[in-house]
């Protein structure tokens, strides 16, 4: 997402809305000025620097039933101040300072001087937490811990960078140490998280991945594992309630994507490549076993 730099509150409100979740803004300075500055990693895991004047940042009930959202974020304060208000809690941010809100249910951050923070937005279901039990979690400020640090770091050096990673695969690896780091800095009073996992949600992600990078050709079971945050095993248990395995599933749909490209007058090689084969006879004899008949039928 390229910089965004906002001069009124209805700019900032709806760039805040598009980087991350719907909310409205309410103005407290009397010449308003924001920027946020986002890199996108992977599995809707995303850290944006963000610096704006006096202002109150609100997700309400009426706003969270039109757009719904499972989304976990977490703010770590650079300069000014603020706060985090949900569940009846709130959370004062300093410098250094970090609290988490989830934007399923209504929060309010207030900000009553010019501001700068990070933030890193997950989804839910990546943080292991008994029964997706978050109210215990949110607004409150984090310890300090060996986690947190190594996070606030890592936030600041993706940050630095200006933008999204160069490479899917730099994004995937960014993306898993984020949340391993964020892990770490929720588990409760050192012990660990138990762990329940919605399959179906996993399932919707992975499919939804394998349909954005059918052109990478590092794209595998164990990619699909590492992004996910879930074992191979799993991977494969997923998908076998469709009778088919995930492997296959990859398969599919990059042959299914070459015939298309075939059926707009691609080549063979080109058609291979773009569908993520690692040569033209790989694919030639994929696409035969799948159709029939060899991609240059399709051609004629």
């Amino acid at each position: 997402m390229a910089p965004v730099t906002a001069r009124s509150v209805s700019e900032w409100a709806e760039a805040c809305s598009k980087a991350f979740v719907p909310l409205s803004v309410h103005c407290v300075a009397p010449r308003f000025t924001a920027r946020l500055d986002q890199a996108e990693l992977a599995s809707g895991v995303s850290v944006t620097r963000v610096a704006s004047g006096a202002s109150a940042v609100s997700r309400g009930a009426g706003v969270i039933a039109r757009n719904p959202r499972e989304d976990l974020l977490v703010s770590v304060h650079g300069s000014g101040r603020g706060s985090v208000e949900q569940h009846g809690r709130v959370a004062g941010l300093g410098s250094g300072r970090a609290a988490a809100y989830d934007a399923s249910v209504p929060y309010v951050l207030r900000f009553p001087v010019r501001m700068s923070e990070l933030v890193l937005q997950v989804p839910r279901r990546v943080v292991a937490r008994s029964g997706n039990a978050f109210d215990d979690l949110t607004a409150k400020v984090l310890p300090e811990s060996a986690s947190l640090t190594a996070l606030t770091s890592l936030m600041a050096a993706i940050s630095a960078t200006g933008g999204t990673p160069r490479t899917p695969a730099e994004a995937d690896l960014l993306a898993e140490a984020t949340i391993t780091l964020l892990r770490g800095t929720l588990l409760p009073d050192g012990r660990p998280a138990t762990t329940r996992i919605d399959t179906r949600a996993v399932e919707v992600a992975m499919r939804s991945y394998v349909e954005r990078h059918l052109t990478d050709p590092g794209l595998t079971v164990d990619r699909l594992a590492a992004v996910h945050h879930v074992s191979v095993r799993l991977v494969h248990k997923i998908f076998s309630e469709s009778a088919e395995t995930p492997a296959a599933y990859i398969r599919r749909k990059r042959l299914a994507h070459s015939r298309r490209l075939l059926l707009d007058g691609g080549t063979v090689s080109s058609a291979a490549m773009r569908s993520g084969f690692i040569d033209a006879d790989t694919f030639t004899r994929a696409f035969k076993r799948e159709y029939g008949v060899p991609p240059s039928d399709l051609l004629r």
